[in-house]
């Protein structure tokens, strides 16, 4: 089972003002050309991850019902988002800086690295954004480790329905 989230630790799916110079959040993509990026994201972080994701099954993608996002206007369109809990690293800074460099190499920017997440929170986050959006994120620790994607907004109709 895939935990879905709603709520963004820090990061705004909001990407009104997007479409500008054809960057992100134009929201021309199909709700199936994004939730296919966002499925293959997040295949993609758990291969490279170093950690055992239990509950990962890329082939399970019912029920992802995206939350509004925006591109031209409030909340005009959709986009899909979840996070995943799975196991431990060995060593956490290891893993953020291969992670770091895996995303370099697919052309996306490295965002925040928090190096201490604080609190009852052990670990470190590593957040990325590719070209057109999406949002990547990845707090390994020696404890528990989390994945965490949000795909680009799309103005699709298609998306205001749960996947099957």
């Amino acid at each position: 089972m895939v935990t879905v989230s709603l709520g963004l630790s820090g990061c705004a799916v909001n990407q009104a003002g997007g479409g500008q110079g054809g960057e992100p959040g134009t929201g021309e993509r199909s709700a199936q050309e994004v939730f296919t990026d966002f499925m293959d994201a997040i295949d993609d972080t758990v291969q490279q991850s170093g950690a055992e994701w239990p509950i990962w099954d890329r082939k399970h993608t019912a029920g992802f019902f995206p939350p509004p996002c925006s591109v031209h206007a409030r909340e005009d369109g959709r986009a899909y988002q979840t996070q995943i809990e799975g196991g431990p690293v060995d060593d956490p800074r290891a893993a953020v800086e291969r992670m770091k460099a895996h995303w370099e190499s697919k052309g996306y920017k490295i965002g925040n690295i928090f190096d201490n997440m604080g609190g009852n929170t052990t670990g470190i986050q590593i957040n990325a954004r590719s070209s057109r959006g999406l949002l990547v994120q990845f707090t390994p620790s020696s404890e528990t480790s989390f994945i965490k994607v949000v795909s680009e907004c799309t103005l699709d109709p298609a998306a205001d329905k749960k996947t099957t």
